[in-house]
């Protein structure tokens, strides 16, 4: 799941300047992943562990958070490991139903397409609902205001501080007129969990 660096690009490049309108959302994740996130090592990934799937869902909370802000429906795809156990991937819909989204259990590498039904049949409701899209933000704010509803609503940062450079060149493209363009903001991979 990245529904913050490849979603918000998406959403807020491709599909202003395409005229895409998404009817859904699709997030994917694992059990592994969300332990991971939770504070377990990938050698110790096979055993049950509730407690830091919890802690680990908090990532994947943010990314549905993030999906509602565009107005758009989501659907969580947990995609099922042999070592998922019955508790945790009970324990991962829950967590799911409770913050508003469905989930369902993909299971397409090992059945095939008998594996993704319930989760086709999700996203279809899904796509039945009502749908409010809209951008974060309007190409005609400033590049400082664009960037700080990135950072702030996507990222969940407190706020942004600048360069001397960045302000430098910042100004350079107010001057030029390329200031109404969307931002497209490149991040680490541990722009959520750091």
């Amino acid at each position: 799941f990245g529904a913050d660096l490849g979603a918000e690009k998406f959403i807020d490049i491709k599909c202003r300047y395409a005229g895409i309108v998404p009817s859904a959302v699709v997030i994917v994740a694992t059990v592994r992943a969300l332990k991971m996130h939770g504070g377990v090592s990938k050698t110790e990934l096979a055993a049950e562990n509730i407690a830091a799937l919890e802690k680990g869902f908090e990532n994947l909370k943010k990314h549905i958070e993030n999906i509602k802000k565009f107005g758009l429906p989501a659907v969580v795809s947990i995609n099922k490991f042999s070592t998922d156990t019955d508790a945790e991937i009970s324990r991962l819909m829950e967590l799911c139903r409770l913050e508003g989204v469905e989930a369902s259990i993909c299971e397409v590498w090992e059945k095939g397409g008998e594996g993704g039904i319930d989760l086709a049949q999700k996203v279809i409701e899904a796509c039945e609902k009502e749908n409010n899209f809209h951008f974060l933000y309007d190409v005609n704010d400033s590049i400082k205001a664009k960037i700080e509803k990135i950072a702030k609503q996507i990222y969940g940062a407190k706020g942004v501080v600048y360069t001397a450079k960045a302000e430098k060149e910042i100004q350079r493209l107010e001057e030029l007129g390329l200031d109404k363009y969307p931002i497209c903001m490149a991040k680490t991979q541990y722009s959520l969990s750091d």
